[in-house]
């Protein structure tokens, strides 16, 4: 059960006592966003070990790792990344049925989207764009268990986070917006990443009090729909697989009886020519 603690901050829910906050001793984080924006890195911070590959390997389906950090147990998925040249028209039914189900990796559901957005590339107005639409895929709820992890924090330099999101423009404003000005920044190439990941959990703490102690429900009629289109992909795949290795098979033995055939007709032509001489 979470412990409670005194905690900080305004707006409190009338169900937790002012002053008051919680920490979990379960931490489920899910890494979402664009493509190369750190997410894996990110990750590796979080758990304090390289969990997720990076650098030049993209990760192509979601991954989860866990570890216990601070004597807490932290449960992080990364997720592919999203690509911003892509319309939600335009995106590939299978991808928008996974990003559904990566919610569910980590049951009995989110405590918390981090949604990565690096620092060192300008949010711009398809950037909104992306991340409105792929939100939109998990619901309105969704933003109230999100925060915006800034990575690439050494960018900043002597810059202020706050001065570099009143320097992006409306499009970072807005997202700011959306998730009710939760934000933290990771140094991922800092020496000694553990007290940023302290003050993350800290801040996540805050947020699921604030939350009610709730955490994001995956729709379990909208989870079996999709896991039931998945399968009958998987099966058609299969179905197709089969198909092909069967024609392979008929293939080679119709080409070793051709070779056979003519070898047979070949020894016939030869003995015919060495009984001529």
């Amino acid at each position: 059960m979470p412990t409670q603690k005194r905690g900080r901050g305004t707006g409190h829910p009338a169900e937790m006592r002012e002053n008051e906050s919680i920490t979990l001793p379960e931490v489920r984080l899910v890494l979402i966003g664009g493509r190369w924006a750190g997410k894996s890195s990110s990750g590796n911070t979080i758990l304090g070990e390289e969990r997720f590959e990076c650098g030049r390997i993209r990760t192509a389906q979601s991954e989860k790792r866990h570890a216990v950090v601070g004597g807490r147990r932290l449960i992080v998925v990364d997720t592919p990344g999203w690509r911003s040249s892509l319309s939600l028209t335009e995106i590939p039914e299978v991808d928008k049925q996974q990003l559904k189900l990566n919610a569910s990796t980590c049951m009995p559901g989110p405590n918390v989207f981090l949604l990565v957005v690096p620092i060192d590339t300008a949010f711009s107005a398809e950037s909104r764009r992306t991340v409105e639409e792929h939100m939109k895929l998990l619901g309105e709820r969704v933003w109230r268990y999100t925060m915006v992890l800034f990575t690439c924090g050494d960018f900043l330099g002597e810059k202020t986070i706050e001065q570099h999101i009143e320097s992006e423009g409306d499009s970072l404003k807005w997202l700011m917006e959306r998730c009710r000005n939760r934000y933290h920044v990771f140094n991922n190439h800092e020496q000694s990443p553990s007290n940023q990941v302290t003050r993350l959990l800290e801040e996540i703490d805050e947020m699921v009090w604030r939350n009610n102690g709730s955490y994001y429900e995956v729709d379990e009629q909208t989870l079996d729909i999709i896991k039931k289109k998945q399968q009958e992909v998987t099966e058609r795949a299969e179905e197709r697989r089969r198909r092909s290795e069967e024609q392979s098979h008929q293939m080679k033995a119709l080409i070793a009886g051709e070779c056979h055939s003519r070898a047979h007709s070949n020894k016939h032509f030869l003995y015919y020519i060495f009984q001529q001489l």
